[in-house]
């Protein structure tokens, strides 16, 4: 299911996710994930989830 985009504040993080059946997007630790894409492009697993 699409969800509002979020990434993670972490150093070196790439891509924001969108979907809340990703699981590299539901590893993001509570206190890393925030809100938005960050300027990073979308995940792949999240691209193929829809």
């Amino acid at each position: 299911m699409r969800v509002n985009p979020f990434h993670s504040k972490k150093p070196g993080t790439t891509v924001y996710h969108d979907n809340n059946k990703c699981t590299e997007g539901n590893n993001i630790e509570k206190e890393n994930k925030v809100p938005g894409t960050g300027g990073k492009s979308k995940c792949d697993h999240c691209k193929r989830l829809g």
